[in-house]
């Protein structure tokens, strides 16, 4: 038998961001291929204050809760695993390794390389770099398949972590609308040539810095959770959506796949991830049916020429003169392009074809 775990948490605020969007399609892809869930409770609120015994308790609680959850699986089965896993433990790796030598195998989607982007994260601490590092290490050792983002994640994770044979590349994430065809109406009101370039996604400081210092030469329109900036002529913004509705939302010419400390380049931690992982925000953009603009050096900018269904610039501020030079008919292309990976995004294809 196929399983998956669901784990179950409650968190408003949360429900409007991409990484709930991103399991909860996965869940409703497993849930159509025919694999059963294991429904996985999330005990504990995250509190930086506890002690170090109460942490460590909390460590061995998921990983009681994880061993009686999936205790009855048996040689043959199939366990499939988004990781990381929303419940830290430094045992759960004992807990697959377990399911391993008795028959089962584990399969990991990954989310999030937290090892990679923590290391790079000095204002993190030691002792929470060095358990990330051990912790999500010894999990992907363990498991049997991991399902990564892309080939240089692959890449990084077979020079540092695993045995590639064990990789599966996923391309990109899947983004399930539903009835976009009927829903979306007609586009060229909202998504055409000449209109502002798009950003939507967290907009807080701390995590898109890039967003308060946005070239002046262009216009932008703006949709996400935590704004913190002010009026300004070429900047408007449209507020937070929830991760369904968005789509029917953004109005624009290009989705802008960017992150970090500048419009400049990216940079920074945030920034120098895009160099490793699939951004959610690329998925949403090209299954709303709209074209890219991406970073040049971003581990996503291959797909992007690849399928020709956007443009890569070193910098924000290269993005009028790049848009400048396209004929209507360029363009037009580049959406009829958008639209068709848009099409199977919408459709699961990119997951359904991984774990096949």
């Amino acid at each position: 038998m196929k399983y998956y775990i669901k784990e179950t948490q409650i968190d408003v605020e949360r429900q409007k961001t991409a990484g709930v969007k991103a399991r909860n399609d996965l869940e409703s892809i497993f849930e159509d291929v025919g694999i059963k869930r294991l429904d996985m409770p999330v005990l504990m609120e995250k509190n930086d204050t506890s002690s170090k015994l109460a942490k460590l308790k909390n460590h061995r609680t998921v990983y009681k809760t994880w061993k009686k959850i999936v205790g009855d699986l048996k040689s043959g089965d199939q366990l499939y695993v988004q990781f990381p896993v929303l419940e830290h433990s430094l045992f759960l790796h004992k807990v697959f390794n377990k399911l391993n030598k008795s028959g089962v195998e584990v399969i990991l989607i990954i989310h999030d390389l937290e090892l990679l982007r923590n290391s790079q994260n000095k204002n993190s601490g030691f002792s929470k770099r060095m358990r990330i590092k051990l912790e999500e290490s010894n999990i992907l050792k363990v498991a049997t398949k991991v399902i990564s983002h892309n080939q240089r994640m692959t890449d990084y994770l077979a020079d540092n972590v695993i045995d590639k044979d064990k990789i599966i590349n996923l391309e990109i994430f899947d983004y399930l609308i539903d009835d976009f065809e009927q829903r979306s109406g007609d586009m060229h009101d909202r998504i055409c040539l000449g209109k502002p370039l798009i950003i939507a996604g967290n907009l807080r400081p701390k995590k898109a810095k890039y967003v308060y210092d946005l070239p002046n030469n262009i216009d932008f329109n703006l949709f996400g959770i935590g704004y913190e900036g002010v009026d300004k002529p070429n900047e408007k913004y449209f507020g937070s959506f929830l991760p369904e509705e968005l789509p029917f939302a953004l109005v624009g010419s290009f989705g802008v796949v960017w992150d970090g400390e500048t419009s400049e380049t990216c940079s920074g931690i945030f920034g120098e991830y895009l160099r490793i992982n699939n951004p959610h925000k690329t998925s949403l953009y090209l299954a709303s049916d709209i074209p890219v603009l991406i970073w040049k050096e971003a581990a996503l900018a291959e797909f992007i020429q690849e399928n020709g269904c956007g443009i890569v610039v070193d910098s924000i501020y290269d993005a009028k003169d790049a848009i400048s030079k396209l004929s209507y008919e360029e363009y037009a292309t580049m959406q009829a392009n958008a639209a068709k990976v848009g099409k199977r995004l919408r459709s699961g294809y990119y997951t359904r074809k991984a774990i096949s």
